[in-house]
């Protein structure tokens, strides 16, 4: 399975080292879903289900199609307010684990690393004991996993460097590695598909169509596609509320003054959260379990060119930003679970 060799624009392609990285400042992401077992009395609540606050879970650099997949990169967790920061993988100089998600009840994280050769999906316990690959098929790099409400699957992107950037479809596999499908391709880049609390839809950013990038809903099946934002808005990263309403994400792709924004999942009711301008930007944000506040990238902290060490925490009206420093260099996605 091989994807074709048209040129991919790549949606997170360079300008996120131009913007993000370069600023050195950074931090947001994925939405906690559930493990094999313990996670499935959570789906069966649905979107009904507030979920405790837990630890922060976040790793260094953008590894992420079109971004620093070369940079050297740990998997840590941390208190909301900065304290008890635990490092779970000990990768070498050139190796790097990143990109982390946690299951439903706290007790696993999934994550990628290329610590066998070509990035692929690994999973460990929350204390990062019991680190196991589960893909390894030759010619791919495989990112961004995130897990079913129910914890049985894990969608992820399956990608390869092409003429014109990084190309990447859309899979599904089950908890333990098998049973892999694709659920999208058509010969663009899918990015950070995430599933609704209730595991029936699959929100995703995409350059289909020819547009830099725009969120797109699909059944859990893969069938039912259909875009949800503008393309003006050029947006990516997205995040399901726990409720499941609506959708944060982050718009001008990877640019300069990007900001967070909402919208419900039928495309109506688009709300701008943050105002930021010229060279200040946030994103790669994502919602904390009881759906109350936000984790995100902002360089507001940071010098232009100096290593960032912090991640910023919001209220989900946008409101009460701060920093919380990580005390690690290049900090960059995150990913808020639950308590245990």
């Amino acid at each position: 399975m091989k994807l074709s060799t048209r040129p991919h624009r790549g949606i997170t392609g360079p300008r996120i080292l131009a913007a993000f990285a370069a600023a050195g400042c950074a931090a947001a992401v994925l939405t906690a879903m559930g493990p094999a077992t313990a996670g499935t009395a959570a789906a069966r609540t649905g979107a009904t289900a507030a979920t405790a606050n837990g630890r922060i879970a976040f790793s260094q650099w953008d590894l992420l199609p079109g971004g620093n997949l070369s940079g050297h990169s740990n998997v840590y967790t941390i208190n909301p307010n900065g304290t008890g920061r635990r490092q779970l993988t000990h990768m070498g100089k050139k190796q790097a684990a990143g990109a982390p998600d946690w299951s439903a009840d706290g007790t696993k994280i999934v994550y990628a690393s290329n610590q066998s050769g070509d990035y692929r999906i690994w999973v460990m316990n929350a204390d990062g004991s019991g680190q196991r690959r589960l893909t390894n098929d030759p010619g791919f790099m495989d990112l961004l996993p995130n897990w079913s409400p129910d914890g049985r699957n894990i969608v992820f992107s399956r990608c390869t460097e092409q003429p014109g950037g990084t190309g990447c479809d859309l899979e599904v596999m089950t908890a333990t590695g098998t049973g892999m499908r694709r659920l999208a391709d058509g010969h663009w880049t899918w990015v950070h598909g995430v599933y609704s609390p209730d595991g029936r839809q699959i929100v995703v950013a995409a350059d289909r169509g020819g547009f830099l990038s725009a969120l797109w809903l699909m059944r859990s099946n893969g069938t039912g596609l259909h875009r949800i934002t503008s393309p003006s808005l050029e947006a990516f990263w997205p995040d399901w509320s726990p409720d499941g309403r609506s959708i944060l994400f982050t718009d001008n792709c990877c640019q300069s003054g990007s900001n967070i924004w909402t919208v419900r999942p039928n495309g109506t009711g688009l709300r701008k959260l943050t105002h930021f301008s010229g060279v200040l930007q946030d994103g790669f944000a994502s919602y904390s379990p009881d759906g109350r506040q936000i984790v995100m990238q902002y360089n507001g902290k940071c010098p232009a060119r100096g290593i960032c060490k912090y991640f910023y925490v919001l209220n989900a009206d946008g409101s009460g930003l701060r920093a919380v420093r990580t005390g690690v260099q290049n900090t960059f996605l995150t990913d808020w679970g639950p308590a245990r």
